[in-house]
Protein backbone atom coordinates (compact mmCIF):
# COMPACT_ATOMS: atom_id res chain seq x y z
CA UNK A 1 0.00 0.00 0.00
CA UNK A 2 1.36 3.53 -0.55
CA UNK A 3 1.82 6.71 1.04
CA UNK A 4 -1.51 7.71 -0.95
CA UNK A 5 -3.84 5.03 -0.19
CA UNK A 6 -2.95 4.95 3.59
CA UNK A 7 -3.90 8.83 3.74
CA UNK A 8 -7.02 8.12 1.92
CA UNK A 9 -7.74 5.49 4.29
CA UNK A 10 -7.44 7.37 7.37
CA UNK A 11 -9.48 10.17 6.00
CA UNK A 12 -12.49 7.93 4.84
CA UNK A 13 -12.13 6.01 8.11
CA UNK A 14 -14.33 8.08 9.54
CA UNK A 15 -17.71 6.97 7.16
CA UNK A 16 -18.75 3.74 7.77
CA UNK A 17 -17.93 2.08 3.97
CA UNK A 18 -15.86 -0.91 4.20
CA UNK A 19 -12.23 -1.33 3.28
CA UNK A 20 -12.96 -3.10 0.23
CA UNK A 21 -14.57 -0.07 -1.20
CA UNK A 22 -11.81 1.87 -0.96
CA UNK A 23 -9.64 0.18 -3.00
CA UNK A 24 -11.53 1.63 -6.12
CA UNK A 25 -9.74 5.05 -5.98
CA UNK A 26 -7.79 6.46 -8.17
CA UNK A 27 -4.63 8.95 -7.81
CA UNK A 28 -5.51 12.32 -8.62
CA UNK A 29 -3.97 13.83 -11.90
CA UNK A 30 -1.31 16.42 -9.57
CA UNK A 31 1.37 15.16 -7.34
CA UNK A 32 0.29 15.75 -3.40
CA UNK A 33 3.78 15.60 -2.11
CA UNK A 34 6.01 18.46 -2.27
CA UNK A 35 9.90 17.82 -3.20
CA UNK A 36 12.66 16.92 -0.33
CA UNK A 37 14.01 20.05 1.11
CA UNK A 38 17.84 20.87 -0.09
CA UNK A 39 20.43 19.68 1.75
CA UNK A 40 22.63 22.30 3.89
CA UNK A 41 25.01 23.96 1.50
CA UNK A 42 28.37 24.93 2.86
CA UNK A 43 28.13 28.15 2.02
CA UNK A 44 25.52 31.07 2.98
CA UNK A 45 23.19 32.01 -0.18
CA UNK A 46 23.74 35.77 0.01
CA UNK A 47 20.99 37.79 -1.68
CA UNK A 48 21.57 40.01 -5.00
CA UNK A 49 23.32 43.21 -4.21
CA UNK A 50 25.33 42.49 -1.58
CA UNK A 51 28.80 42.92 -0.63
CA UNK A 52 29.67 39.32 0.34
CA UNK A 53 33.62 40.00 1.20
CA UNK A 54 31.93 41.88 4.06
CA UNK A 55 29.12 40.13 4.54
CA UNK A 56 30.94 36.70 4.74
CA UNK A 57 33.28 38.00 7.44
CA UNK A 58 29.90 39.41 9.62
CA UNK A 59 28.62 35.87 9.12
CA UNK A 60 31.75 34.17 10.17
CA UNK A 61 31.81 36.41 13.35
CA UNK A 62 28.18 35.99 13.94
CA UNK A 63 28.69 31.75 13.62
CA UNK A 64 31.95 32.22 16.43
CA UNK A 65 29.34 33.50 18.70
CA UNK A 66 26.79 30.74 18.74
CA UNK A 67 24.46 31.83 15.64
CA UNK A 68 23.84 28.50 13.11
CA UNK A 69 23.13 28.65 9.55
CA UNK A 70 19.76 27.60 8.52
CA UNK A 71 19.18 24.70 6.61
CA UNK A 72 19.07 26.46 2.71
CA UNK A 73 21.86 28.57 3.71
CA UNK A 74 20.20 31.89 3.30
CA UNK A 75 19.80 32.90 6.85
CA UNK A 76 20.84 32.12 10.34
CA UNK A 77 19.59 31.07 13.51
CA UNK A 78 20.33 31.35 17.41
CA UNK A 79 18.66 29.94 20.59
CA UNK A 80 18.15 31.92 23.73
CA UNK A 81 17.50 30.57 27.15
CA UNK A 82 16.32 32.36 30.08
CA UNK A 83 15.70 31.80 33.58
CA UNK A 84 11.91 32.78 33.55
CA UNK A 85 9.42 33.49 30.92
CA UNK A 86 8.44 36.59 31.58
CA UNK A 87 12.44 37.50 30.73
CA UNK A 88 12.12 35.27 27.39
CA UNK A 89 8.68 37.28 25.99
CA UNK A 90 10.73 40.76 27.61
CA UNK A 91 13.42 39.56 24.66
CA UNK A 92 10.54 39.45 22.16
CA UNK A 93 9.27 42.35 22.90
CA UNK A 94 12.70 43.63 22.19
CA UNK A 95 13.21 42.10 18.98
CA UNK A 96 9.59 43.11 17.77
CA UNK A 97 10.44 46.74 18.12
CA UNK A 98 13.67 47.11 16.80
CA UNK A 99 12.36 44.67 13.60
CA UNK A 100 9.26 46.74 13.04
CA UNK A 101 11.80 50.13 13.12
CA UNK A 102 13.96 48.27 10.74
CA UNK A 103 10.96 46.79 8.31
CA UNK A 104 12.61 43.57 8.97
CA UNK A 105 10.92 41.01 11.02
CA UNK A 106 12.23 37.33 12.41
CA UNK A 107 10.53 34.01 12.44
CA UNK A 108 10.68 33.52 16.42
CA UNK A 109 9.31 30.83 18.59
CA UNK A 110 8.83 31.14 22.43
CA UNK A 111 9.12 28.17 24.73
CA UNK A 112 8.67 28.82 28.81
CA UNK A 113 12.31 29.58 28.81
CA UNK A 114 13.81 30.00 25.14
CA UNK A 115 13.47 31.99 22.31
CA UNK A 116 14.08 30.69 19.00
CA UNK A 117 15.22 33.31 16.80
CA UNK A 118 15.73 32.93 12.51
CA UNK A 119 17.06 36.30 10.50
CA UNK A 120 16.34 35.88 6.59
CA UNK A 121 15.79 38.47 4.00
CA UNK A 122 12.82 37.64 1.85
CA UNK A 123 13.17 40.64 -0.87
CA UNK A 124 15.79 39.64 -2.47
CA UNK A 125 15.95 36.40 -1.23
CA UNK A 126 18.72 35.16 0.87
CA UNK A 127 21.07 36.24 3.60
CA UNK A 128 21.85 40.25 3.65
CA UNK A 129 23.77 42.93 6.33
CA UNK A 130 19.71 43.55 7.53
CA UNK A 131 20.26 39.92 8.88
CA UNK A 132 23.65 40.64 10.53
CA UNK A 133 22.64 44.02 11.97
CA UNK A 134 19.62 42.26 13.96
CA UNK A 135 21.27 39.19 15.10
CA UNK A 136 23.96 41.49 16.90
CA UNK A 137 21.10 43.35 18.25
CA UNK A 138 19.49 40.17 19.23
CA UNK A 139 23.16 39.41 20.92
CA UNK A 140 23.39 42.34 22.89
CA UNK A 141 19.63 42.68 24.06
CA UNK A 142 19.76 38.85 24.86
CA UNK A 143 22.81 39.98 27.53
CA UNK A 144 20.85 43.28 28.57
CA UNK A 145 17.77 40.22 29.38
CA UNK A 146 19.60 38.02 31.56
CA UNK A 147 20.16 35.47 28.91
CA UNK A 148 21.69 32.49 30.22
CA UNK A 149 23.61 29.26 29.23
CA UNK A 150 21.28 26.63 28.06
CA UNK A 151 21.31 24.58 31.13
CA UNK A 152 20.72 27.45 33.67
CA UNK A 153 17.23 28.30 31.63
CA UNK A 154 13.89 27.51 32.84
CA UNK A 155 12.41 24.14 31.71
CA UNK A 156 8.84 23.09 32.01
CA UNK A 157 8.39 21.22 35.35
Amino acid sequence: MNCLTSMRLCARRTNTQPLTRLSSLRAPAFPLTRPFPRMASSAFQFAEGEDTHQLARDADALLKQGWAKDGDGMGITKTFHFKSYFKAVAFVNMIAAESASKKHHPTMTVRIGSVDVHWTTHRPRGFTQKDVTMAQHCDQGAGLMGAVDPGQGLKCA
